[in-house]
């Protein structure tokens, strides 16, 4: 039959037995240890995310380039490689493993899709709390709110609290050694200041009542905070919650005492945001100091002798701003944490999930394939495909090795006795139990070819006693068969064959993968087993030479009882059981891990006693300390993370000392472009307090047109950006200037400049007013309101100055809580920004010719504003490194989910090509129990049965063909050519049952889906496909100048 020689491929060539491809071990092993990169990472990253991925799912560090697709072979077209068979086999709408879809990015959606705020909830209040699987859910408080606003109110000054106590505990306990070290750097910085301002008292203040009032109160202060320092730091890590919450109050109550001794306007400002921002309290205790030191702040300016009412409302205009800041710094930050916290929670919670699907999933798929060989098809399928003249082949040679074949004797007169479905579950109990006792036995299963069973001791871990093993192997099977046949009282025996020599291992075609052995040691121990006796041992000479003497033989005499052992003139033993010979073995061949102790023999012949025999029957056992709640699974792993990885040391890890930034780059290019869901807040809160200081500035200074227009100008452009901020939140995407912000919200370098020109303008306007015009009028101070009132202050010059100098104090304090409201401000500029802000003012304040204050005061400013900086700068420090190591965490708990994910679909592309898609699903469904056995009623069916009879006559073992292995080469490809006409889509109904040696099987019409019982298509396929290969063997023959013939059965009938 001619061919183009384009469309097919170069027989001549490919079957030459000169052209030897034989891997190296690191071509092998070079990807199994890595998760892959390129494009067939890109293809099976897309199967497993499919369309249910969410946006807040963080990006794999490694790239993904999106493969080319490939065309489905016909006979006439280019050949094709396994892994583009394979990814036809599993593409959508081609095979059946796209049903085999990961739950967990399922569940993983669903919880991300609850996290997002509603808008039009209703008038019903939420919080962000968790459920109890660890997910978030908005739970509705008591009662019912009219309105936005309020439900806005109630949700900042409501407690943040996850609704799962296990949860809010771990996450207490991950930000315990924050909250520590923030309060302890608080509380050293207070030291300093205390004792500073203790001294600056005693050296500048004339003696008098408020001298000794004053220092008493500093020495307290001094004291408390020394204590507080010392406490914490003796209780190191048995420190708790509670504890810093005492030492937060304790703080609260000194700046109760600073105000109420020495009267000045800043502590309270200072001391409210402090409380808000720093200190380790809840939202009510800072609500409830803040209130505290206000109404204390009102009763020493009530009670003053220089009270002025137009001074008093700009202290309260101050102070209510700088309540509202601190809510809006409190809020968003603890929000913003919880939310982090339950976002690496539940990127844990799936990682975990998928992890125990994993091992569900190798479980099965090591009860098909050994270890070694689904490791080296993983790393194959992670690679990048090669384009090659031969299909990969996964054969590996081994020497020295015992080849054990066993067959049910009797089992035809079995079979009448019983229905088919009490032969299944007969032999899969018996199997089951020879499968256990080849783990006892250190024997590998090889098959089950009907009612026969073989096996291999030596692989893929050379033994030497592999002959011990095999033989110990054989008697325990014949104990069992003999237990079977008492208890169902039908004679059937175990007819078993042992033979030593050297095999062959490995898989062969591109589907529907089944791990064999072949060499002609192997055909030898075959025969061995046709030519034994039921009931007793038959072993070759070979295998009694690596015995040593240990067992008691017999002459075997197989000759008479088989050609093929006559004409080779084999020489045969059966081994005389005897119980005394075999103790001495058994208890070196038997692991420490599957003895039964004083369990019968019977009893453990038959499976009694071991170990998870409940689920053991496909190799998915499971022990009992995985059976715990996944729920718990979860907590525990999260406790162990928090106590084995410190956030100290995270940072020292991974973000360089000074500028936090993280020290490989494209993770600091993710974290530029993490957005930030509270920055809107933050631009609102300055808003809010660039408000407050225009106000302030008209009460203090006298009304001036060039001042109004600075005023204007400000606010306009505060408010002008603030808009830009805010209408992300609109769902008109289209609009431009919806459009430039989400710019900003996807950029965070991008808002920083715009966080910079904010405090920019607010500086400006703040202190354009000290530059311009300071000055007072007489002895008169002319304050215009809102109103249009007119006060006149009687005050001397001094006095007035005083006041302007304290109010503009209190302004830049309030400047300085703008700045540090900005939460996406890197610390190190935020440290530039509050140092030119600081130390700008000082210089302004003080080229001024008399600030009306005397040296103590002066100092006391000085102090208190330097205070509030150092302890801004800590608190900017703090949130950003604790930012980013949740971002981290975040990070790496997604990328572990990731590789989870891809080792998922690695496991699921092996079982595709192993197991039917609808049986891979059956024992991976969570809700089955692995001790129910799989089995299906089938209408009606077609089977296949395709064989190449004289294959084993061109099989031949010869240094010129690597001991065969060439040999073997060509009948893989003779089944990958039947693979790929399997994959054609006319052919979708049959499947590929397996292929044993040089016969191949199929059915169709297995599922419902494609058996067609109207028109019998199904049938009619396998006839089609019959003759497809046949041909395509005639092709074969014609290139590799063989004379394959090929002997091709098929059924049809009812089942």
């Amino acid at each position: 039959m001619e061919s183009p020689s384009v469309g097919r491929r170069q027989w001549k060539k490919r079957l030459s037995l000169k052209v030897t491809r034989k891997p190296t071990l690191d071509e092998i092993f070079k990807h199994s240890t890595s998760c892959p990169e390129g494009q067939g990472a890109s293809k099976l990253s897309e199967e497993i995310r499919g369309k249910g991925e969410t946006s807040r799912r963080c990006a794999s560090l490694r790239g993904r380039v999106t493969p080319p697709s490939s065309a489905t072979p016909t006979p006439t077209a280019p050949r094709k490689t396994n892994w583009e068979v394979i990814e036809h086999f599993t593409s959508p709408g081609q095979g059946p493993c796209q049903r085999l879809r990961s739950a967990s990015l399922i569940a993983s959606h669903n919880a991300d899709s609850i996290l997002e705020e509603d808008e039009d909830a209703g008038a019903q209040d939420s919080l962000l709390l968790a459920d109890e699987s660890g997910g978030a859910q908005r739970v509705v408080l008591a009662g019912r709110t009219r309105t936005k606003w309020a439900r806005i109110l109630r949700r900042m000054f409501v407690p943040h609290r996850f609704n799962n106590v296990q949860t809010e505990m771990l996450y207490q306990r991950y930000f315990l050694r924050y909250n520590k070290t923030q309060t302890t750097s608080l509380l050293v910085l207070l030291l300093v200041l205390s004792l500073g301002s203790l001294v600056a008292i005693l050296v500048l203040q004339p003696p008098s009542v408020s001298l000794a009032s004053s220092s008493a109160c500093l020495v307290c202060c001094t004291v408390l905070y020394s204590g507080l320092i010392w406490w914490l730091e003796r209780c190191g890590s048995k420190v708790n919650e509670i504890d810093l919450s005492w030492a937060s109050l304790g703080i609260l109550g000194s700046a109760l005492l600073i105000q109420g001794v020495m009267r000045r306007s800043q502590p309270p400002l200072i001391f409210t945001y402090l409380g808000y921002a720093l200190l380790a309290v809840t939202i009510q205790q800072a609500v409830v100091g803040a209130v505290l030191l206000a109404m204390l702040h009102i009763f020493t300016q009530v009670t003053s002798r220089m009270y002025v009412p137009q001074v008093f409302l700009a202290n309260m205009l101050l102070i209510l701003a700088t309540n509202l800041a601190g809510v809006l710094t409190h809020y968003p930050s603890e929000t913003a944490k919880r939310e982090a916290f339950l976002e690496t929670r539940r990127c844990v919670g799936a990682r975990l999930k998928t992890q125990g699907q994993n091992q569900q999933q190798e479980r099965l798929l090591l009860s098909v394939l050994p270890r070694h060989v689904a490791m080296e098809m993983k790393a194959d399928i992670a690679g990048k495909p090669q384009d090659t003249m031969f299909h990969k082949i996964y054969i590996q040679r081994y020497e020295n090795v015992s080849i054990l074949f066993a067959d049910i004797c009797g089992f035809t007169s079995l079979s009448d006795q019983c229905t088919a479905q009490e032969i299944y579950i007969l032999l899969n109990e018996l199997f089951a139990r020879f499968d256990r006792l080849a783990q006892e036995h250190h024997c590998l299963r090889i098959k089950l070819l009907g009612d026969c069973y073989y096996c291999v001791s030596g692989l893929p871990e050379p033994r030497p006693d592999h002959a011990h093993c095999c033989v110990e192997m054989a008697l325990d099977m014949i104990d069992a068969i003999a237990l079977v046949r008492e208890v169902m009282g039908v004679n059937v025996d175990m007819r078993v064959g042992i033979h030593t020599g050297r095999v062959h291992c490995g898989v062969l075609g591109l589907r529907k993968w089944q791990f064999d052995v072949w060499s002609n040691d192997v055909t030898l121990a075959n025969y061995m087993e046709s030519g034994g006796i039921p009931g007793r041992v038959h072993i070759t000479e070979e295998t009694l030479k690596c015995l040593n003497g240990d067992y008691k033989v017999e002459p075997g005499t197989g000759y008479e009882r088989n050609s093929y052992l006559r004409d080779h003139n084999i020489t045969t033993y059966l081994i005389i059981p005897q119980e005394t010979s075999r103790q001495r073995h058994s208890s070196t061949k038997k692991p420490p891990n599957v003895s039964n102790g004083n369990v019968a023999k019977e009893l453990r012949l038959m499976g009694h006693g071991s170990k998870g025999s409940k689920y053991n029957k496909l190799g998915i056992a499971k022990d009992a300390e995985e059976q715990k709640d996944p729920e718990d699974e979860v907590n525990d792993y999260l406790m162990w993370a928090i106590e084995a990885r410190s956030i100290d040391q995270l940072r020292a890890e991974h973000c360089q000392p000074l500028l936090l930034n993280f020290r490989q780059t494209d993770v600091e290019n993710k974290y530029s472009k993490e957005r930030d869901k509270m920055l809107h807040i933050y631009f609102i809160c300055s808003l809010t307090l660039m408000v407050t200081i225009v106000a302030v500035l008209l009460i203090m200074f006298p009304h001036d047109p060039h001042l109004y227009v600075v005023y204007s100008v400000g606010l306009l452009l505060v408010t002008m950006i603030t808009v830009i901020v805010v209408v992300d939140k609109c769902k008109d995407k289209l609009s431009p200037l919806v459009r430039v912000s989400s710019m900003i919200h996807e950029n965070r370098n991008v808002a920083q400049v715009f966080a910079i020109i904010v405090i920019a303008i607010a500086f400006t306007t703040t202190l354009f007013p000290l530059i311009y015009r300071v000055r007072i009028v007489g002895h008169n101070i002319t304050i215009e309101t809102n109103a249009s009132s007119n006060f006149t202050l009687e005050l001397d010059e001094t006095s007035d100055t005083a006041v302007l100098s304290e109010l503009a104090t209190m302004c830049i304090v309030v400047l300085i809580i703008i700045t540090a409201a900005f939460q996406i401000l890197t610390s190190i500029i935020k440290v530039f920004i509050l140092s030119i802000i600081t130390f700008t003012f000082l210089a302004v304040h003080f080229s001024q010719a008399s600030s009306g204050l005397d040296g103590y005061s002066e100092v006391s400013n000085v102090v208190s504003l330097v205070g509030f900086l150092l302890a801004v700068i800590i608190h900017g420090r703090q949130t950003e490194a604790t930012n980013r190591l949740d971002f981290l965490w975040k990070l790496q708990a997604t990328e572990e989910k990731e590789d989870m994910e891809h080792l998922e679909a690695y496991n699921r592309k092996l079982l595709g090509n192993i197991l039917p898609a609808h049986v891979a699903e059956h024992f991976l469904n969570s809700d089955k129990n692995f001790d129910d056995m799989y089995h299906e009623q089938c209408e009606c069916v077609c089977i296949m049965f395709a064989s190449i009879p004289n294959f084993s006559e061109f099989y031949v073992e010869l240094e010129g063909n690597n001991e065969g292995v060439e040999c073997l080469r060509l009948l893989n490809e003779i089944i990958a050519d039947f693979d790929e006409i399997l994959a054609e889509p006319k052919f979708s109904c049959i499947e590929k049952i397996k292929s044993t040696g040089a016969t191949y099987m199929a059915a169709s019409g297995l599922t419902k889906a494609t058996c067609d019982m109207k028109d019998l298509k199904h049938v009619t396929a396998m006839a089609d496909y019959a003759l497809r290969i046949k041909e395509q063997l005639s092709y074969v023959n014609q290139h590799s100048f063989n004379n394959f013939r090929i002997r091709i059965g098929r059924c049809f009938r009812l089942f």
